[in-house]
């Protein structure tokens, strides 16, 4: 049986071990949140690691991974 709910995920932005990443949950049916896919690099800024996670979110590819490294994806960050 599936405990998660993939309908709405969130994507959460935060600062830790002197750089910034991403984390995009779901919360699970019988409560709570299941973190589904993550930055697994840092970025310099809080807007690097927002936009890196927001096209993740976007092309649903945390569907089918769990860590992202930022060298996976071509950006044209303007």
């Amino acid at each position: 049986m599936d405990m998660t709910s993939t309908s709405n995920p969130t994507l959460h932005v935060f600062h830790q071990e002197g750089g910034w990443h991403w984390g995009i949950t779901v919360e699970r049916t019988a409560g709570g949140m299941k973190i589904v896919a993550y930055s697994d690099e840092g970025f310099g800024s809080e807007e690097e690691a927002r936009e890196d996670g927001e096209y993740v979110l976007r092309s649903e590819d945390w569907r089918s991974r769990q860590s992202f490294s930022r060298s996976e994806r071509r950006h044209d960050y303007s």
